[in-house]
């Protein structure tokens, strides 16, 4: 039986290759609209698993990306940036990831995603607080600008000693020196073309 700490964990995602065998079983799993059916933790206690948290929403994030989902992943985004402004990506919890060293690394590389996607509004004067319509810029550029920024955990993930290739939704790779290459996950030893992380 787990430690009743365990029992509040939120489990983590499925690996790398059971997303990729299982792409459509998956994707069912996510229907384009009911949100609410699946925007949940997935922890054991029935009683707290109809709340979401920033780690759930993080898993699927992780989970869109590996799909190369970018409808969802772009929801999802916009979901945990101005949904949960307070849900700090350097506050995301250490997910200890010790029996599947890729998933961990991605994990890590998509935690410097999530900065560059935030960030990217921030500078253009959108904090996460934002109001969805904005009527006083000026307000806006009065607000400290406060930057994201990545889990200190994410500094002990290694690079993976031999690479992992992701294909694009239509099955297409990218090089290693490939202009479409994803920076941040390449880091990391992760190879797949750069997911559309931008949004307004």
């Amino acid at each position: 039986m787990l430690p009743f700490s365990n029992l509040f964990c939120e489990p983590l995602p499925p690996s790398i290759d059971e997303l990729l065998t299982n792409r459509e079983q998956i994707l069912q799993r996510y229907p384009r609209r009911n949100f609410s059916r699946w925007r949940i933790s997935r922890a054991s206690l029935s009683f707290f698993s109809s709340r979401d948290n920033a780690s759930a929403s993080f898993y699927r994030l992780y989970e869109f990306v590996v799909l190369g989902w970018t409808i969802q992943l772009r929801n999802e985004l916009e979901y945990f940036c101005t949904s949960h402004p307070g849900w700090a990506v350097s506050d995301l919890p250490d997910p200890a990831d010790t029996k599947d060293p890729a998933r961990y690394a991605f994990l890590a590389g998509l935690t410097y995603l999530m900065c560059e996607a935030f960030n990217r509004r921030i500078e253009l004067g959108l904090p996460r607080d934002a109001p969805a319509i904005v009527t006083d810029w000026e307000e806006l550029k009065r607000r400290p600008q406060v930057l994201e920024r990545v889990p200190d955990w994410v500094k002990s993930v290694s690079p993976l000693t031999e690479a992992v290739r992701i294909p694009d939704e239509k099955g297409n790779f990218v090089g290693t020196n490939d202009p479409e290459v994803c920076t941040p996950l390449s880091r990391f030893n992760i190879i797949m073309p750069y997911p559309h992380i931008h949004f307004i």
